[in-house]
């Protein structure tokens, strides 16, 4: 008995940034844990028949870092971290796709990861959730949910760590876990978000 197919079927598909969360955990003040998201972004998914032929590419607005103290988000976007000045985006471009990792529809994406002007390598252990109608339009919309994670280290793009604080360690963690929780719709939602408003 063939298996039910999941995931987006072959064609276009746009990162749904008003439903998606590009999370972030760092070790703060050396002992402390900080969570923050990365409010801006857009993306294109590229589904091809073979899947692991498909293509993956996000930007992320580096200046719409969030990590609820203001304070602290003018600091991170400073030549002391990320010089969003200089390097006003972060970009994930896939290199490849295989099936694997741990739950059902779980599957690994590989990619380079450009943070302050440096790209480095990266895998998202990734898994499809589910698929559903749009809420707004049900009849025009569509959607795909997937989960994925992974941990990078901010040396690895030339990132700074704030410094020694007098305790010991440093100001921020070189390790950073992503988190992301992502919806594809299979239209471009940038005529809906200029409709309401909304930055990407």
């Amino acid at each position: 008995m063939e298996s039910t197919p999941v995931g987006p079927a072959p064609g276009l598909w746009h990162l749904d940034p008003l439903h998606s969360s590009l999370i972030f955990v760092a070790h703060y003040l050396r002992f402390g844990r900080v969570q923050g998201t990365f409010g801006r972004a857009r993306g294109r998914v590229l589904v091809a028949e073979d899947p692991g032929a498909s293509k993956v590419e996000v930007v992320m607005d580096a200046s719409s870092i969030n990590t609820g103290v203001g304070a602290r988000d003018a600091h991170l976007r400073s030549a002391d971290f990320l010089d969003v000045e200089n390097h006003p985006e972060l970009r994930f471009a896939s290199t490849g796709v295989e099936p694997g990792g741990r739950g059902r529809n779980a599957f690994r994406l590989h990619g380079d990861l450009t943070v302050h002007g440096t790209a480095a390598p990266v895998t998202l252990d990734a898994q499809w959730v589910g698929e559903a109608p749009d809420y707004a339009f049900p009849d025009d919309v569509y959607g795909h949910f997937f989960s994925a994670t992974t941990r990078i280290r901010l040396s690895d793009h030339g990132v700074g760590d704030g410094g020694e604080v007098p305790w010991g360690g440093r100001l921020v963690g070189d390790e950073v876990d992503i988190v992301l929780e992502v919806r594809l719709q299979d239209q471009d939602p940038a005529p809906f978000l200029a409709q309401i408003g909304h930055e990407s």
